[in-house]
């Protein structure tokens, strides 16, 4: 397999991912943004890939405690590599395991020093694959195939393997695509209330292709639509919030949501 090394934060971060198949881009940045961590809190990213949104987290906030889960081990390995890569292994550990194969964490431990599935997390985010099996041409490469379409974990089974990690107010982000949202609400209502949707607009005219809920495991609130981030000017350059994200690694509270 082929790799590369790219930029991100501005080049503040680099990360090493495959040359083809699935490459982290600007969902993992955004999905980071979302989260307001401090330095006494811990962080799970279930399906984080080569590590990308969990290591802007930790750029952002070093001495955060920050795990990720990781079923394709080239994958996992690649996103312990980019930690060390970038001085930010500190506190930082991928975990190779199938959510769907309870088995596969009988020997791990979460951030209290708990077996993994009895411990919990005060912050859960996740890009979970984006397409039912079935609804998406598979890829000619098996790891982009993966990252994609949803195997033995479906969105439902996803969401509640997220929610059952968190502990009582804790929160869980999900970054995925808009035509996606009713099922999205309707699988994390069941564990989490407070919910908020911030839409991700490509520019000012065009209807938004990805969304962030953010739900509070818990949370009595009600359902909140906030405005969200146009990402681009209707000349393509990128909006001044989205500098601020994808280049300076604000977090979104810092621009009005």
């Amino acid at each position: 397999m082929q790799w590369t090394t790219d930029g991100f934060l501005g080049g503040k971060l680099r990360i090493k991912q495959p040359e083809k198949g699935f490459r982290a881009g600007s969902d993992a940045v955004l999905l980071a943004a979302s989260v307001d961590i401090s330095e006494d809190q811990s962080l799970l990213d279930v399906g984080c890939g080569v590590g990308t949104a969990a290591l802007c987290v930790k750029w952002r906030e070093p001495y955060c405690n920050v795990f990720g889960l990781e079923f394709q081990s080239e994958l996992a390995g690649a996103a312990r590599e980019n930690a060390v890569l970038n001085e930010l292994d500190h506190k930082f550990e991928i975990l190779d395991a199938n959510i769907a194969d309870r088995q596969q964490f009988k020997s791990l431990f979460g951030p209290n020093g708990r077996e993994f599935l009895a411990d919990a997390f005060d912050h859960v985010i996740t890009n979970p694959p984006f397409y039912e099996e079935g609804k998406a041409q598979r890829s000619p490469s098996e790891i982009r195939t993966k990252a994609h379409i949803e195997g033995e974990a479906d969105l439902e089974f996803w969401i509640r393997f997220c929610v059952a990690r968190l502990k009582p107010k804790g929160s869980l982000t999900v970054i995925h695509r808009a035509d996606r949202l009713d099922d999205l609400l309707a699988h994390m209502g069941e564990g989490c209330g407070s919910l908020k949707i911030i839409p991700l607009w490509p520019n000012s005219t065009t209807p938004a292709k990805r969304v962030l809920v953010q739900g509070i495991k818990t949370g009595k609130g009600p359902l909140k639509l906030l405005s969200g981030v146009v990402l681009h000017e209707m000349d393509g350059k990128p909006t001044e919030n989205a500098e601020k994200l994808l280049r300076s690694g604000a977090p979104l509270s810092q621009i009005g949501n």
